[in-house]
Order: C-alpha cells, then structure tokens, then sequence
C-alpha cells in the first residue's frame, strides 16, 4: 500500500514549521509520493495515512482534547529539527518513544539520537524552487548589506552587539525576534513569502548558534544560499558538505564583523561565493532522495505499527493558556524592574516609611531647587531635530555623547543639555544648559528643555549613550512618527530591539530612551511624566502611551547607539518596586 503522508503542524504554533511542512510535502510530490498538510488536529484517516509532526512543538502546543490518540500515534512520523545542547531537543528526545518512526534534519542529532537508541534516520534538505526567489541572476540588487535572522538570547545578542563599529558604514537589518510563538510578519520577524525576498535583497548573512549547540543552522543557511545571500558563520561541527571558502565563510564568531565588512569591501569574492553556494544547493544535495526515504518509513509504518510509548507528561499546552506567552528572557531597560512578575507582598512598614520620605523628599525637590538657562552657543546650521539631553550625578561626561551627534552625518540643529542635580560643566558642546540644583528626574528635565525647542523632530537620549555618526540620519529614515534603534548594551548585549507591543509593556520596561519623536507627538502626551515615583520610568511611561495610542512607529534594526554601564545612584524614590510597578502600568 502507498502511504499518503498528512503533515501536521500545530495550530497556533511556529510558521516556520508550517513552511517546512510545505518544502517537504512538495519534495514528496516531486519524488512521485503522495503527500498533503495540515494544521491543528489530525484529521481522520483513511487505511494508507501516515501523518508527521514536530514533536517538541505539536505536543507542547495542541490543546489535550486534541492530542491524537494511541492509534493515531501508532502511525505518526517524528520529523526532528532540533540541535543537542537545546532544550526542544531534549523535548524531541522524550516524545520520540511515543511515535511510530522518526526522522532528523541534523547530523548531529541524527548522531545523538542513534547513541541513545533511537531509530532514526537522517533527511537531507536541499533545494527546493518554494524559496528561490533569486533564480541565480548575477546582477540582481540588494539593498541590505548584512541581515541577521534568528531569535534573541544573551550570547547572540552580546555577539551581535560586538559587531556594530564594523558594519556601522554598512546597511544592517538585524531581525532578532524573542523566543516565542511567531505567525504574521511583524517588523522583527519574515515568515515565507517576506523572508525569501529579504534574504534575495541581502548580500550577506551572519548565522550564530542558539543555547549550547555548535551545529549548523541548516534551514537558515539554505533558505540563504538559496536566494543569493552569502552566508558567514562562526565554527560548526556539520559544515559537510558545504566546503568553507567556496560555498560559504567561517570564522571566529566574535570575528563576524569584521569578515562582514572585509568582503563587502570585495564584491568579485562576495560574487564568486553567491554562485558556488546557489550551484551547491541546487545540484549538491539530494532533497528527493530523502523524500523518497521519508515514504519508506511510512510504508513500513503501515506494514506494522508498532504500539508507541504513551506520551510523558506534559506542561499546559500554550493554545489553553489565556494569553499568548511571552519570552521570559527580554532584557529589562532597567534591571530594577526585571524580576516584577515574580515580586511579591506589598512593602513592610519601614519600607512604606522610606518610600514615602522619599517621594516627599523628591516632591519637595520639584518645588524648591533652582533651575537656570545657559547659553553656550547659538543654533547653527542642522537637520530639523533639536537633541534633549539629560546628565544626572553619577553618569559619565555628556560632551562626549554631544560631539558624537554634532560629528554624524545628519547633524542637529540644537543639543539642549539639562544636568539635573549634577555639576554644571565647566565646557560643553551643548548649545544650551538647563541647570537644576537638585536632582528633579528625566520627566521634569526634558519637560523644562522642551522650553527651547524650535524643532519638529526631537532626539531623546541621555548621558552615558554613545551614538553612531549615523544615528540622526537612520532615524529620520523611516516613514513614522516615533523610530528607535537596537542600544547595544555591554552585558545584556542588545536591549530594546523589539517594537512597542502593548502586551510586553505591560510586562515589562524593555524599551528606554534613544529615539526620534515628533515634538507633536510629545505634546499630545503632556510631555513626560514628572511623577516622583516613576523617577527612572519615564521612558517606559512613553512607550506605553506610544503602544495604546498606535502612534506609528518604526524600528531601525541596526546598533547605533551604546550605553556604558554607569557608576549610577540606586533610584531613591520607592525601596519596594511593586506599587511603582503598577503606577507605571495604569500611567499608559
């Protein structure tokens, strides 16, 4: 009997799994199988289907009601995706007994899998026309230089934070989407169709592993190959039979930058490699003969089904969850707030004691501190952005962030520097000064500036960031009222690389300053929050009324400004970070 194979991809789950499915069933029809798919349950079957799912998803995700049942399982495929040294990995590895075959994508886990008894066999995946965009035209152009696709974690983010100086000339898309069920394009994340022309408008892409694995990202590389992009990776264990230097780069990860910069600077090199690697996939690996191996599984699967292992026990799948979930490992703009869904209890009394002194003590500040204006210099000749700047004590010299901005490529029209609390500089680029005796916080420092502002654009950034000379002129780029970039960070690497999602707001305080707004924009919000007990929250304050009250906004996916961890003072307002927390939240 030939099998027909049902793919089956969880709803609710990952697209790209849903887009495997789709290369692979296609690969079968091609092979002169019979194959079709599917999302959510797995639908009724006739006497010759066998179905094939992505265990460590389709089970972490389908609801228990529509978990299949025993017989069904008795005739389902693993089809495995996943490298050792991950968590979905192991997953894979625990669902496996409960399934009646397995197939596996990686060498290494093809590997790891057979060492620890698993019968399983290795599918090649190769080429396939569902993602060639390109078609291997010579002198096609792209527009992005260096792209980046995979989601976040520290070490990547670290890595790719490294890389700025490097490809600070060049035009970088960096899509770094967290670690959680994706399904529509959002401006962090391609599925299908808009990944496939991204990756045919890139020249190059840089390919880092994820968690503990050392493999290469097969399915990443070859949806680049396929399109034209050349790929550079740091060092993998399963290159074969990729041949490095002819079909793509490797080399030292924290190296990535420079190689990347090195042969943009080489366009008969980069060119050399575009074809070698777009002739390996298509005529070097043999996606057909594994489709074929893939129908000799199911045949034997019908031949006699094994009685599968009853599935471990599981977590509640996400799809019964009364919200989406969200990846647990965004970094927080303010550390202080990284761990507030887990706070718990209201503060002690002492705590309640100080945290009032405190807020009345900054109250009082807010009334009695003089405040003055000093001119420095008079608006010279600039983009129509004025820079709203502010120093609190303990953060580094704000004249180096200010020479920063007056020597990019788009200079402004004003800095307007605040130093709130902290000394008055003896010199400074800034073309006025707004002193505060005592330390007020960003909301009242950066209400006060707006006092001189001539611009329609304001730049919001704060002592202790250091910008790319091409900051001013990316953020003006896009067509939206508020854009903010990726600010690389020295331990958290990337922060503040995602979008303002109402949701995550909720959450979290992930999005700081660094970013170009309209002054309009500012004034329909009031300007910023001047509250005593969100000091160190302004930004976040903002982000939230930017989300709730869909300003649009943009993401320009490139490193352009730094912040050095500074010698700051512990935020004196509120000793227990719950209440502050809730204040932060109902301010939006």
């Amino acid at each position: 009997m030939t099998p027909d194979l049902c793919l089956v991809s969880a709803a609710g789950g990952s697209a790209f799994m849903e887009e495997l499915f789709e290369v692979v069933a296609d690969a079968v029809r091609r092979a002169g199988g019979r194959a079709r798919t599917a999302v959510g349950r797995f639908p009724d079957p006739a006497d010759d289907t066998v179905y094939v799912v992505v265990p460590h998803e389709y089970f972490y995700v389908t609801p228990v009601a529509d978990r299949p049942s025993a017989e069904l399982r008795a005739r389902t495929i693993a089809f495995c995706v996943e490298h050792p040294g991950t968590l979905t990995f192991e997953r894979t590895a625990g669902l496996i007994g409960s399934l009646a075959g397995a197939v596996d994508i990686n060498v290494d886990s093809t590997e790891e899998l057979r060492r620890r008894g698993v019968a399983v066999e290795h599918f090649q995946l190769g080429y396939t026309p569902l993602w060639d965009r390109w078609g291997g035209d010579p002198d096609s152009e792209r527009h992005v230089d260096v792209t980046y696709l995979g989601t976040a974690e520290r070490r990547r983010s670290v890595l790719l934070n490294s890389y700025a100086a490097d490809l600070d000339d060049l035009r970088v898309r960096l899509l770094t989407p967290p670690h959680e069920p994706m399904g529509d394009e959002r401006v962090d994340f391609l599925p299908g169709e808009a990944k496939f022309r991204h990756l045919a408008d890139s020249r190059m892409l840089i390919n880092l592993h994820r968690e503990q694995s050392k493999a290469l990202e097969w399915v990443r590389v070859l949806e680049a190959l396929t399109n034209g992009c050349v790929v550079l990776t740091e060092p993998s264990t399963d290159v074969e039979p990729l041949v490095p230097g002819k079909h793509l780069v490797v080399a030292r990860s924290a190296s990535l930058g420079a190689v990347a910069a090195g042969l943009a600077a080489e366009p008969g090199r980069e060119r050399d490699l575009r074809a070698a690697g777009y002739d390996f996939v298509r005529h070097g690996l043999d996606l057909l003969g594994s489709a074929r191996t893939l129908v000799e599984i199911a045949t034997a699967v019908l031949a006699g089904p094994p009685s599968p292992a009853p599935l471990p026990e599981l977590p509640v799948p996400q799809a019964e969850q009364a919200e989406r979930p969200l990846a647990v490992d965004t970094p927080s703009w303010d550390p202080k707030f990284a761990g507030v869904l887990s706070l718990g209890g209201e503060a002690g009394g002492l705590e309640a004691i100080a945290a009032a002194l405190a807020v009345e003590r900054t109250t009082f500040a807010q009334r009695a501190s003089g405040r003055c204006w000093h001119d420095r210099s008079p608006r010279r000749d600039g983009a129509d952005v004025d820079v709203l700047l502010v120093h609190r004590p303990g953060e580094p010299d704000p004249d180096e962030l200010v020479l920063d901005l007056l020597g990019g490529t788009v200079r402004p029209g004003q800095v307007l520097l605040c130093v709130d609390g902290s000394p008055l500089p003896s010199r400074t680029h800034a073309d006025a000064v707004l002193q505060h005796e005592m330390p007020l916080g960003r909301g009242v420092a950066r209400n006060g500036l707006m006092e001189r502002v001539t611009a329609e654009w304001l730049l919001v950034v704060d002592a202790g960031m250091r910008a790319s000379r091409r900051l001013v002129e990316r953020l003006l780029a896009p067509d939206a009222d508020v854009a903010h970039c990726p600010v690389g960070d020295p331990v958290d690497g990337l922060v503040g690389a995602l979008p303002p999602e109402e949701r995550r707001l909720r959450r979290l305080p992930y999005l700081g300053s660094g970013y170009l707004v309209r002054r309009s924009v500012v004034e329909s919000f009031g300007g910023w929050t001047s509250d005593p007990l969100l000091d160190g929250l302004e930004d976040h304050v903002f982000w939230r009324q930017v989300a709730t009250r869909d300003v649009p906004s943009a993401l320009v996916q490139q490193v352009l400004l730094h912040r050095r961890r500074p010698d700051a003072p512990i935020r004196p307002v509120d000793l227990n970070p719950r209440p502050t927390w809730e204040r932060a939240v109902s301010a939006g």
